[in-house]
């Protein structure tokens, strides 16, 4: 929460200094504001930084490959790779309230205490790898098979919205 608190002034200047449009208007509510803590200085991540990295791995059928960093302003930079929605790189924004809810979903499922990784005997499988910065420290969770299902639903969430709008560009 308090990471949120020192970047609500800094996400406000953003949405006003780039009106951009977006699928749905993205506004900053104190109600979902997720908790992180502050970097050593008391400074949030910056606008340079991605908050969220979701990759998706290859296996050896079709799965989607590709790599989305997500930065608290919303932009996301996307990579893809084979059988990716979109193949090679593209740009595009987030609702500022999807990030803030994904960044609320992974503080409810407690992600900062899950296990690395979640990882099974069946080399084939495709690994979904989640990273999340908080201040100067981020965790990374790799999940293959056995993971809970609070966060089967977090990366099911992530995964669907970076796929579902890696089509529109940042205007």
């Amino acid at each position: 929460m308090r990471l949120l608190l020192l970047l609500l002034p800094f996400l406000l200047a953003c949405s006003t200094q780039a009106q951009q449009p977006t699928r749905s208007k993205a506004t900053l509510s104190t109600h979902t504001k997720a908790k992180h803590k502050q970097t050593a200085a008391g400074k949030p991540a910056t606008a340079t930084q991605p908050v969220i990295t979701l990759e998706r791995t290859p296996c050896f059928g079709r799965c989607p490959h590709y790599r989305a960093h997500i930065f608290p302003d919303g932009r996301v930079q996307y990579e893809g790779f084979r059988y990716a929605p979109t193949e090679g790189k593209a740009e595009f924004r987030l609702p500022l309230a999807t990030v803030q809810k994904i960044l609320q979903q992974a503080d409810e499922i407690g992600f900062q205490q899950l296990q690395n990784e979640y990882t099974g005997e069946i080399s084939d499988l495709p690994s979904t790898i989640l990273t999340i910065r908080y201040g100067t420290t981020t965790k990374t969770v790799k999940a293959e098979q056995g993971a809970p299902a609070s966060l089967r639903e977090l990366l099911a969430f992530v995964s669907t919205e970076v796929e579902s709008n890696v089509g529109s560009s940042v205007k």
